[in-house]
């Protein structure tokens, strides 16, 4: 008898709740507190679901605060499918930066480049810190590279804090390179090397464009010297390739830096064996033949 009357007002309370839409809605949403408060996330977004169902039958809106609470602990799950899906429809919402942020965040952890930098670029200026700002400029001008958008990187980049990062930096020499502002991209470079001489990307691309600018002007000097060889001519050919061979005595210092780091790499063995016929050093390039038959 006494349980009988136990149960009955528990009952009660659960008609009155069923019957009161707003207990109901109180209800749910402070199961997600309390959850969401003891880190009980599965909890979370058991209470989230219902409240969800109760607001579709009604037409209406999660409120945005339980949208995100339960997009963090979707997060926490791992179940990015649907953190993504709740955290879009707060910020759809609501624009709120911290949703963005969290947002943002699961398109990097699931690959979703484009989808990141077209919500980064939407709300870019709604970041107040400059740290942030700082950190979102650099994702959007990778971004930019990546999608080989040079000019557009290279705008950006202007209106960036001083980039210090030998990365950044040097994704700013590509740009510079892609869109031929090759000097600027030369200038940049050294800076780099000049912060950081260990740096192989900045050191690889300095020993090509070195190679690279020696190789045709030595194709240019005996193109024109063959098509009139007179004493005249010979001594100013003579002249002109000293200047080449320092040229390549540089970029030689380079690649064998570069080679002795990565002595497979057939890229640096290959510009090596060039480097040395030029420099007229047989033996140096017999090797770098074996090294390539070899390798076959």
């Amino acid at each position: 008898m006494n349980s009988r009357k136990l149960i009955l007002p528990v009952l009660l309370l659960m008609i009155i709740a069923a019957c009161n839409p707003l207990k109901q809605v109180q209800g749910y949403q402070s199961s997600m507190s309390q959850a969401y408060e003891t880190k009980d996330y599965p909890g979370v977004l058991t209470a989230y679901n219902q409240l969800e169902k109760y607001h579709q039958t009604k037409e209406s809106n999660v409120k945005p605060e339980y949208l995100k609470m339960a997009g963090q602990a979707a997060m926490e799950m791992e179940n990015y499918t649907r953190a993504e899906e709740i955290l879009s429809r707060n910020v759809e919402q609501t624009g709120d930066i911290k949703a963005v942020e969290m947002l943002a965040n699961i398109y990097e952890k699931t690959g979703k480049d484009d989808k990141e930098y077209h919500l980064w670029t939407e709300y870019y200026d709604k970041l107040e810190s400059e740290e942030k700002k700082a950190e979102v400029s650099q994702k959007l001008f990778a971004f930019e590279m990546k999608r080989k958008e040079y000019e557009k990187a290279l705008e950006r980049a202007k209106r960036m804090p001083s980039l210090t990062d030998p990365r950044f930096m040097f994704m700013r020499v590509e740009a510079l390179d892609a869109t031929g502002k090759e000097e600027e991209a030369r200038e940049i470079n050294n800076k780099i090397l000049e912060r950081n001489p260990n740096f192989k990307p900045a050191m690889k691309w300095k020993a090509m464009d070195i190679t690279e600018r020696a190789e045709n002007w030595y194709r240019a000097e005996m193109t024109k010297y063959n098509k009139d060889q007179n004493y005249t001519a010979y001594v100013y050919l003579k002249r002109e390739l000293k200047k080449i061979s320092s040229m390549f005595r540089q970029s030689r210092e380079l690649f064998e830096k570069l080679h002795a780091e990565d002595p497979d790499n057939q890229q640096y063995i290959r510009y090596l064996k060039n480097i040395y016929l030029r420099l007229d050093m047989q033996e140096e390039a017999s090797k770098m033949d074996m090294l390539l038959e070899n390798q076959r």
